[in-house]
């Protein structure tokens, strides 16, 4: 007990001692105590929140920190998460916290932090693959920006309004928003903020430009970033100072280039081993570059490298960095992060010819692709059922405005019967109109939510080319055609899946042969083999080796080529 007290107040000497020393730039308003406990906090426990969240209940506990302080704090630790409930919560804190006085926009102040409560807001929805709610508060946050003057600010949410149409559907739109928003930023006096933005700009473009396979266009953006932070590194003083995301000290923008830089390279190696025609050699390079740098020595940093070790084979430092995100998701498993952990370790034990872990791994995938597919269906549900009880709640608003209209107009005098009967036809036309736009939207959400399900159906429906290539490679590695009594059933129990999907897998990949075909195809080349090879061999101990009966080879052999197998070998 006793150690648990000194823990608490050191925590609350830490927080106070850091509210002392932390300075914000000169340039901006000095922070209340509690904004700078909160900032130094973060700066400190910023990779060990558990720690962080402890600090900020300690301050808050003796009155160190606002409470609408500690929750913004806790909301942003928490959107940092790997787990998608935490950042879930991040968006229902920030959603509360919206609606504080301290987010009303009435001075300067007040409108910082309603701009650092939909940052988090963005942030978490985006890492949530939540892009309607990340679309949604980039578009608040940019109107703010313009509404308080901050043209680069303004410019940097536009970035993400881009990111976010592209990932919805609209990556046509989205992309020329964000080739617009570059544009803009690079005209003009040089500075550290308009460098900055320009930077996250192209990062957001690079996520783009991968999902539609453009990798010459990502060396180009990666190339660019790279050329910029040289461009600064050399000649600062050209650059104005007058970024408010950056402690004034060049110590911080040397780490601030450093950590660009490397994800800079770490663009480049993805996209020399992503093309068509990789180039590993500067691809490794490029790695080596990344896993010298401080930021390839963070989690963040190795995890950027995982697919790019993925490419290059480097399966042992994939499944370390897998084994590191598996670690940190806990418990959290129903969620995309855990589905390309169980696909990376499919593909590694495939390499490694670990087929029976391989085939487990795949069918752990398969079986998450579907629960989340169904998740997606209900939260899409879900969305839309909001949506239509916020259309029949307005509606009821309105039958009841319209009500009291109605009582209003029965007390009324005689002598306004005639602005009465009018208002009443007014109202009427009112009601069909909005009655019928309200039907008129349900009809489209129900259109909306078929379209989603057929299209989950039929992703779900595809066949699986790489079970496919492994029930071939088991087939042909093991020769199981050889025996005579092999069925359909075999490889159904063996692989676990059903007889329709072992035919659909058939009629896709294997030239629509069916199961039988495909068998005593493979039999045929056998046979044809040992004919020409094997010139000792008698016809009849060829198709007992291959899996055929004598007879049954040599009517097959005859079908297929014109001849018995005896005249063949006569004729070679």
């Amino acid at each position: 007990m006793l150690k648990k007290i000194l823990i608490f107040f050191c925590g609350v000497l830490t927080v106070i001692g850091c509210s002392r020393s932390f300075k914000a730039p000169a340039h901006l308003p000095q922070p209340s105590d509690s904004r700078s406990a909160a900032k130094a906090a973060m700066k400190i426990y910023g990779t060990q929140p558990e720690k962080a969240l402890a600090i900020i209940d300690s301050a808050l506990a003796v009155g160190a920190i606002s409470p609408f302080r500690a929750q913004f704090i806790r909301a942003k630790i928490y959107a940092n998460s790997l787990e998608g409930l935490q950042r879930d919560q991040a968006i229902a804190i920030c959603e509360e916290l919206l609606d504080h006085d301290s987010t009303q926009v009435v001075d300067k102040a007040t409108a910082a932090n309603r701009n650092d409560v939909l940052d988090v807001m963005m942030d978490a929805g985006r890492k949530n693959k939540d892009d309607e709610k990340w679309l949604r508060y980039a578009i608040e946050r940019a109107q703010l920006s313009r509404d308080q003057g901050m043209e680069t600010e303004s410019l940097r949410m536009e970035a993400e309004i881009g990111a976010a149409m592209a990932r919805v559907g609209r990556p046509e739109e989205g992309m020329l928003k964000l080739e617009e928003v570059i544009s803009a930023l690079e005209k003009g006096d040089p500075s550290v903020d308009r460098m900055d933005a320009g930077i996250v700009a192209r990062k957001r473009r690079i996520v783009v430009l991968d999902k539609a396979g453009r990798y010459l266009d990502i060396i180009s953006d990666a190339q660019a970033i790279l050329d910029k932070l040289e461009d600064y590194q050399s000649r600062p003083s050209a650059y104005a100072e007058d970024s408010f995301r950056l402690p004034p000290d060049g110590q911080a923008h040397s780490r601030y280039c450093d950590f660009y830089r490397a994800q800079a390279w770490s663009y480049l190696a993805a996209a020399y081993s992503m093309m068509t025609s990789p180039d590993y050699a500067k691809a490794r390079e490029y790695v080596r570059l990344v896993e010298e740098s401080a930021y390839g020595k963070t989690f963040s940093g190795r995890r950027s490298l995982a697919p790019i070790w993925k490419a290059l084979g480097q399966w042992d430092k994939l499944l370390a960095v897998v084994d590191e995100t598996e670690h940190k998701l806990g418990d959290d498993t129903l969620n995309t992060d855990y589905a390309t952990i169980l696909k990376d370790r499919a593909d590694a034990a495939k390499a490694k010819g670990q087929l029976p872990q391989a085939l487990s791994y795949m069918n752990r995938y398969s079986r998450l692709q579907e629960q989340l597919n169904e998740q997606r269906l209900r939260t899409d549900a879900q969305e839309y059922a909001t949506r239509y009880h916020a259309l029949e709640q307005e509606q009821k608003i309105r039958e009841a405005e319209a009500d009291s209209a109605r009582k209003d107009a029965i007390i009324t005098t005689v002598a306004i019967l005639l602005i009465l009967l009018t208002t009443f036809a007014v109202y009427s036309v009112h009601q069909r109109r909005a009655i019928g736009e309200k039907n008129r939207a349900l009809v489209r959400m129900i259109g909306e939510l078929n379209s989603t399900r057929k299209d989950a159906q039929a992703d779900a429906a595809k066949p699986d080319k790489e079970l496919f290539e492994l029930i071939d490679g088991v087939i042909r590695k093991e020769k199981l055609y050889t025996n005579i009594n092999l069925q359909r059933q075999d490889i159904v129990d063996r692989f676990e899946i059903g007889r329709h999907y072992l035919n659909d897998l058939f009629s896709a990949y294997a030239n629509g042969q069916s199961f039988p075909a495909y068998i005593n195809e493979m039999r045929m080349q056998d046979a044809l083999r040992m004919l020409e090879n094997e010139p000792e061999a008698s016809i009849g101990l060829i198709a007992d080796a291959v899996g055929f009966t004598p007879a049954n080879f040599r009517e097959q052999f005859k079908k297929k080529f014109g001849m018995t197998p005896a005249e063949y070998r006569q004729n070679l």
